[in-house]
């Protein structure tokens, strides 16, 4: 694995083969575009630097929390005109992924409410809680847990009011044969500010995982179904044409080196130059890096260097 490459030190050549070496962008907004608590600088500026010179972006987020719609509010304050289409939402991917295996069924969903609108407002049938505390004895632990539904699916993502007889009440359905487990989002932390990060949902999920003996299907980064979803959806012939930009290792340059894209990391969100260059597992190294999606714009004479 190369080390990968400062974009701001191409020299002319390396420029012109990094422009000529992809048709489209597919970039996370998380840490890339914003952060909890403010805008990236001039990042809208190195999407329109990239969509001037003929390259389609689309995005794709693990954070589902925010609707499409908060989404696509949030980028028309930057100026950037996006389409829902154009976003890539955990929810709306389990979604498309369930109507492209023709599931009928009834689901068991760890979520939160915006995530849990998606799913029922599509026409799946969703079931969720226990919500209150549930007794402490065995008989209270069993009429908590344990239901004779015929839950065919469950799916877990972000979900604040996570506790533990939801997530036993996920293994007993589980149990069953032809259950699957479906996850959305899959980050381990969740980067709140600078130096603060609280617990994902990975975690949960792996413990599910683990519990069940069942292999995940993943429909957030870096899930492979994700991944087959969207070359699917876009029509994408040659990953390798394709560049991913994005702000973690294990997420973003995970998810575009495991779908065989190209790979942009930008340390304007959870990752910081000494994070990058401690990393050794290579399906994490990415191909690039840059101080953010404004330094593209620098790259085609649109700004100056971006300062994180």
């Amino acid at each position: 694995q190369a080390k990968p490459q400062n974009l701001l030190q191409l020299d002319e050549q390396q420029r012109s083969r990094f422009l000529d070496s992809f048709d489209r962008v597919i970039s996370d907004i998380d840490g890339v575009v914003w952060s909890m608590e403010s805008m990236v600088p001039n990042a809208a500026e190195g999407y329109k630097a990239l969509e001037r010179i003929g390259k389609p972006v689309q995005f794709v987020t693990n954070n589902s929390v925010r609707s499409v719609g908060q989404i696509v509010r949030r980028f028309d304050k930057l100026g950037m005109t996006v389409q829902p289409e154009q976003i890539s939402h955990p929810a709306q991917a389990i979604v498309d992924y369930l109507r492209g295996i023709k599931f009928e069924g009834l689901i068991y969903i760890i979520a939160s409410s915006p995530f849990k609108k998606v799913l029922s407002d599509a026409g799946l049938q969703l079931i969720d809680g226990p919500h209150d505390p549930i007794e402490e004895s065995v008989e209270g632990l069993f009429k908590g847990i344990f239901d004779p539904q015929p839950v065919k699916a469950v799916v877990i993502d972000v979900d604040f009011n996570l506790n533990c007889a939801k997530m036993l009440r996920a293994q007993q359905y589980l149990r069953k044969p032809g259950c699957l487990l479906i996850q959305g989002a899959t980050d381990r932390l969740l980067p709140m500010g600078r130096g603060l990060n609280i617990i994902g949902p990975g975690p949960f999920s792996s413990i599910l995982v683990e519990a069940s003996g069942k292999e995940a299907i993943t429909l957030g980064k870096p899930g492979r179904e994700l991944g087959d979803l969207l070359i699917r959806q876009y029509k994408i012939d040659q990953p390798s044409r394709v560049l991913m930009i994005g702000d973690m290792l294990a997420q973003d340059v995970a998810f575009g080196r495991q779908s065989g894209f190209q790979t942009l990391l930008v340390l304007s969100g959870g990752c910081t130059l000494e994070q990058l260059q401690a990393e050794t597992d290579p399906s994490r190294i990415p191909d690039y890096y840059a101080d953010s999606v404004a330094d593209v714009a620098a790259l085609l004479g649109h700004l100056p260097k971006a300062h994180v």
